[in-house]
């Protein structure tokens, strides 16, 4: 905005200045003192008329009368003769009545000497060279008056004025300066406005993290989808971005809303210092003329109100609550992006901590699982161990049972012979006979026993490769969880974004 500056050239005023004030000189001529001066010349003169004419011898001096103003009335006339008839017919009122002095042969005046001398009065009276004196008197006192009093007028007026262009100008340096910082904050606003666009963006990573390593996790076998202390994490971590972004949201249309009420008041400053500018130059316009000036021209109707004036304190009422207002939007505007930034601060803190505790609940469960992984291998290695002494107890008791059967052939084919190939004195049941017996049984209770060994043994490798089959899908699966905690979901939480990314900064 560029600030107009004008200088002030003084009024071209006349140039006779006075040490009193304009019209109201006292005249150094008394105009009773004129009067006389009048008066006395004009007595001279009729003097020097009559010196020059002369009296007659037959008629007396008129008597000397003193000459005053206006007309002069004449009561008688001595020197009137009667006319033919002997009468006197003419009196002061002949003028009135139409008379005259009679006419003869020997005369033919027409007029009295009182008439002459009134008429010769009234052509020598000096009341108009006297009231024509008072009137130049008046009309150049006049004239003097109205020329002081309009350069009086222009002086206070130009003073007015040039007081009227400070207070504009003064108030227009307050609006320009409350128009910058407004201009500057709606910058600022605006800045914040796309930073935390920005956060809003860069949240998104977190959320898709988080989603993507429970997806991951929801993945693991049936016997490893426990709600361990990883999942309880990602879950909070979860929940925490939706109320961050939630957060961010509602911070957002606040500054939307903000920037909009910003903008209007920006929009309104600004109208009032354009207002303010045009106002100044029109002063300094005003001020710049004088009665010299060339652009001067009369404009019927000047001295008409203009239809939206209005009174000077509203005037100063406005442009003070316009400023207040202004600076009332532009602190709010502040107050809400040190808010934003506290904001911003704080919940990037939070994501980045609850982050390190996922991270630190993963890396827990790998341990674990890794653990577990080692301790379910050697177990397997055990039972396999076991499975092959069992499958080899097993063919050692095959082999025994086997071996009894020559006993048992050897001992019935004894008997058998004994029974049938002895004579009929000779069959008896002796210590022999009873031995065979014996051993026949004996035989038969050991291979009995050897046969339940035998089916033990056998289901109990039964059971050791049922065993093999559960360790073997348990450790399958704890396989398959650390590869997908530690390499999977390590590797999608590695691009996770540092505390200051996620403020926006």
């Amino acid at each position: 905005m560029a600030t107009i500056s004008h200088t002030y050239q003084e009024l071209d005023i006349c140039p006779n200045t006075c040490a009193d004030v304009g019209a109201f000189v006292k005249s150094k001529v008394n105009p009773l003192d004129v009067v006389e001066e009048q008066r006395t010349a004009r007595d001279d003169k009729l003097a020097n008329l009559k010196s020059i004419a002369g009296p007659k011898p037959s008629e007396e001096p008129p008597p000397t009368e003193d000459v005053v103003e206006g007309p002069v009335h004449v009561s008688e006339h001595p020197q009137l003769k009667p006319g033919i008839d002997g009468k006197v017919d003419w009196t002061p009122l002949g003028k009135l009545t139409g008379t005259r002095p009679g006419v003869s042969k020997y005369s033919l005046s027409r007029y009295s000497l009182g008439e002459w001398r009134e008429h010769n009065n009234k052509v020598l009276n000096s009341d108009i060279v006297t009231k024509s004196n008072i009137i130049d008197y008046n009309a150049k006192t006049a004239m003097m008056q109205a020329f002081g009093n309009i350069d009086k007028q222009q002086m206070e007026n130009n003073k007015r004025l040039k007081q009227k262009a400070k207070d504009i100008y003064r108030w227009k340096s307050e609006v320009e300066r409350a128009c910058r910082e407004i201009t500057d904050e709606v910058e600022l606003l605006e800045v914040e406005r796309q930073r935390l666009k920005g956060a809003s963006r860069v949240l998104m990573l977190p959320e898709s993290i988080s989603k993507e390593c429970l997806e991951l996790r929801s993945n693991r076998m049936k016997t490893d989808l426990v709600a361990d202390l990883a999942d309880i994490e990602l879950v909070k971590e979860m929940k925490l971005v939706i109320e961050v972004r939630g957060t961010l949201k509602a911070t957002l249309d606040n500054i939307e809303e903000q920037l909009k009420i910003a903008k209007a008041a920006k929009h309104r400053i600004e109208f009032d210092w354009c207002d303010k500018t045009m106002a100044y130059n029109t002063e300094a316009t005003n001020l710049s003329l004088t009665p010299k000036s060339a652009t001067l021209m009369f404009r019927p109707g000047a001295t008409r109100f203009g239809e939206n004036t209005a009174p000077l304190e509203y005037w100063e009422y406005f442009c003070r609550e316009n400023i207040q207002n202004c600076e009332a939007v532009r602190q709010k505007s502040s107050d809400l992006r040190g808010t934003l930034n506290s904001i911003l601060i704080s919940n990037g803190r939070k994501l980045r901590i609850q982050a390190d505790k996922t991270d630190m609940a993963l890396a827990e469960t790998v341990a674990l699982t890794s653990e577990l992984c080692t301790k379910l291998e050697q177990n397997l290695t055990n039972t396999l161990y076991k499975i092959a002494d069992v499958e080899k107890l097993i063919q050692n008791l095959h082999d025994a049972v086997t071996k009894t059967d020559a006993a048992m052939k050897l001992a019935q084919t004894r008997l058998d012979n004994r029974n049938n190939w002895r004579p009929h004195g000779e069959s008896v049941r002796d210590q022999p006979h009873l031995g065979l017996i014996e051993e026949v049984k004996k035989i038969h209770e050991t291979v009995t026993s050897l046969l339940g060994q035998l089916r033990t043994a056998e289901a109990a490798r039964t059971e050791l490769m049922d065993k093999r089959k559960q360790l073997e899908r348990d450790i399958a699966a704890k396989r398959k969880t650390l590869n997908i905690d530690r390499e999977r979901c390590g590797m999608v939480r590695s691009h996770y974004p540092s505390a200051l990314e996620l403020a926006g900064c």
